[in-house]
């Protein structure tokens, strides 16, 4: 079994309770909510497909992880806004321009706790409408 493989099958209502405390700390800003809705072993890789600005290497650690979402978050234009999606099939979060899907972030959870985070920026990897 992965190193990263979920301990134990998370169900839909605690995925989506885990993705929501991640939203909200994402847009409240909370540095110290950010790190405890993360698992402190907790992995974030982005796909840019070479068209759009993406982390280049995996970022790892808690503290690593929400301070790099945070700067992220900060940097979403007035026009974009954050929605829960389903990703996969799981709750999951969708980043919106307008009506234009931009990123979509895939949440891992693992006893409550967000352990990968993979971020999807490339256009041609995103759904169009």
């Amino acid at each position: 079994m992965s190193a990263r493989t979920p301990r134990v099958a998370v169900g839909t209502v605690e995925h989506a309770a885990a993705v929501t405390r991640f939203l909200s700390a994402a847009i409240g800003g909370d540095l110290t909510a950010f790190v405890d809705a993360l698992d402190p072993d907790v992995v974030l890789t982005a796909d840019g497909g070479g068209q759009v600005t993406a982390v280049r290497r995996p970022v790892h650690g808690a503290d690593r992880v929400a301070r790099f979402l945070r700067g992220t978050v900060r940097m979403i234009k007035p026009s974009e806004r954050a929605q829960i999606i389903s990703v996969n099939g799981a709750p999951g979060l969708g980043i919106f321009d307008g009506d234009e899907l931009t990123t979509v972030v895939s949440l891992t959870i693992s006893d409550d706790r967000i352990s990968r985070v993979d971020i999807i920026r490339a256009p041609l990897k995103l759904p169009q409408r």
